[in-house]
């Protein structure tokens, strides 16, 4: 049985789908910034709990706005720290007081011994903003070099967003390696506008220094190009109803082995009154998804058998997150199910190998693939 054929088919160490931090593929999950929050999450002075792969952790703000990570309870008596106040770049906690820097180093304990506070310490994890997302280094020793984005902010206007799926990080990553799922999901949405599902196109993929090129070449020759950011991310043109054809730079992260919450940077080439009719136009359709009914609830209901996907309106304003989380959310993970693959899924076990041949190396203490992104972020997809 081949290393591929053992992590898909079996969930011991190599089981690539659960991301806790015992677990292998945790652990190199854990060698790469990830995107943990959205800047805006919480306000300048203010603290939340975040999970990421299965841990929690501390977001919060300095007064001066700056983002930082650490530890989530403090090390007196396992308080949440979130609960505290935020006091410049520090945090104080709202049980006893104690005080703890953005490294985590705690800096005041105001019914103690001077000197103890030196001696205790949580965990304080790198963090940088980009973009107007917070990433952080979540792994053990010094940070990686901060990634290189090739100037993708240089051109267009970026929007940002963020939605939680209930799905394995790992299956939504695989959906974004599976064109030909566009031509039966999403037949009705956007990409049936924008002349993307006009045909079945024939596959190339091939892996990067950032993960993966692949091509899908339709009919009339006319050529889509994407391209996975390994460990997580994902850069491929998508069609917007509003904007026409923009860059979309989405990391699929781990919360649970059960959700996943996707950061998403929208590059919109439009600028003057234009790019203020798609912003009017964008307001709107945030306006009608608060009034429709939750995707939660339509999913559920087509689940369970009480409506069909097509007595959803093509021009909901969440249709494509719909017609995804039908796929994706009862989706067993990848070491639950035994997949029949066939010439379509060349990419799909491109991804499965270049990770299994990954976490193998990390299990056996060898070097793992450093990823660079600059090359790929500083590409023209085609559409």
């Amino acid at each position: 049985m081949s290393i591929v054929e053992r992590v898909v088919s079996t969930s011991g160490p190599l089981d690539f789908a659960k991301t806790g931090p015992a677990t292998i593929t945790g652990r190199y999950l854990r060698h790469f910034w990830t995107p943990v929050a959205l800047l805006d999450d919480v306000k300048p002075g203010r603290a939340r709990p975040i999970q990421i792969m299965s841990e929690w952790f501390t977001y919060y703000r300095g007064e001066g706005g700056a983002p930082h990570v650490i530890a989530f309870a403090c090390a007196h008596r396992n308080t949440r720290l979130a609960t505290g106040w935020v006091e410049g770049d520090c945090i104080r906690c709202f049980y006893h007081g104690w005080k703890y820097d953005a490294d985590g180093q705690c800096v005041e304990q105001p019914a103690e011994d001077e000197g103890f506070a030196k001696k205790i310490k949580i965990a304080g994890y790198p963090t940088r903003e980009q973009f107007g997302l917070v990433f952080a280094f979540l792994g053990a020793g010094d940070a990686p070099p901060f990634p290189n984005f090739g100037g993708f902010d240089e051109s267009g206007s970026l929007e940002l967003s963020s939605y939680l799926r209930k799905a394995n990080y790992y299956n939504q990553r695989e959906n974004s390696s599976d064109v030909i799922h566009v031509q039966f999901v999403h037949s009705k949405s956007d990409f049936a506008r924008s002349g993307f599902n006009r045909d079945i196109p024939t596959l190339t993929a091939d892996e990067t220094e950032y993960g993966i090129r692949g091509e899908a070449t339709f009919a009339d020759g006319k050529v889509n190009v994407h391209h996975i950011l390994m460990p997580l991310g994902v850069y491929e043109p998508v069609f917007n109803r509003e904007a026409g054809w923009i860059d979309h730079l989405a990391w699929r992260v781990p919360v649970t082995d059960e959700s996943h919450r996707s950061f998403i940077v929208d590059r919109v080439h439009k600028t003057g009154p234009e790019l203020e009719a798609y912003r009017a136009a964008r307001a709107k359709r945030e306006r009608a998804r608060a009034d429709a009914q939750s995707v939660d609830e339509i999913v559920t209901a087509i689940l369970r058998g009480d409506m069909h996907i097509d007595d959803v309106p093509a021009d909901h304003p969440d249709i494509v997150n719909i017609q995804d989380s039908v796929s994706l959310n009862v989706q067993p993970l990848i070491s639950e199910r035994v997949d029949r693959l066939g010439r379509s899924d060349h990419e799909v076990i491109l991804l499965r190998k270049i990770m299994a041949r990954e976490i193998a190396a990390l299990a056996a203490g060898k070097p793992i693939k450093m990823w660079r992104w600059e090359e790929m972020l500083s590409i023209d997809s085609g559409t």
